[in-house]
């Protein structure tokens, strides 16, 4: 079992020394959220809120890893307009995704009226909102590959 041990607690100390390498701080959970340096991310259902010092710095992010790539970037940097970027991408994200969460709804509502042509024009739709947010957090996913 100590052999066990040790390389799990080799595999810790590679992980943060890799990420220390790549000037990344590892998130540490704490009672009022989740903190990644002097950035508290905050959670509120489905959407995170980003703290520092009590004042609030960016608002309803969707996705994980923008909320702690962002909180990651403001801790080297007062503001950036990466950071922005991939705010405005992850904005774009989650209003395709909820706008296809919403038309997927009313299409099988359609479907279980039998108005098959209103069903057919929201599926098209359902479609293309799916796709946008599959192409949105394909490009974040780039966007925080590149640093």
């Amino acid at each position: 079992m100590t052999e066990v041990s040790k390389k799990f607690e080799q595999l810790i100390q590679k992980t943060y020394k890799d990420l220390y390498d790549k000037e990344q701080i590892v998130p540490m959970k704490t009672v009022e959220g989740i903190l990644v340096g002097t950035v508290m991310i905050k959670n509120y259902g489905t959407v995170k809120n980003l703290y520092r010092n009590g004042e609030c710095i960016y608002k309803e992010i969707f996705l994980n890893k923008a909320a702690i790539k962002i909180a990651n970037i403001m801790n080297k940097f007062r503001s950036s307009s990466r950071a922005d970027e991939i705010y405005r991408i992850d904005q774009d994200y989650g209003r395709y995704f909820l706008d296809s969460q919403m038309l997927r709804a009313n299409y099988e509502k359609s479907l279980n009226n039998r108005d098959y042509d209103k069903a057919d024009m929201l599926y098209a739709r359902y479609i293309e909102s799916r796709d946008r947010a599959v192409a949105s957090k394909d490009q974040l996913d780039k966007l925080i590959k590149q640093e």
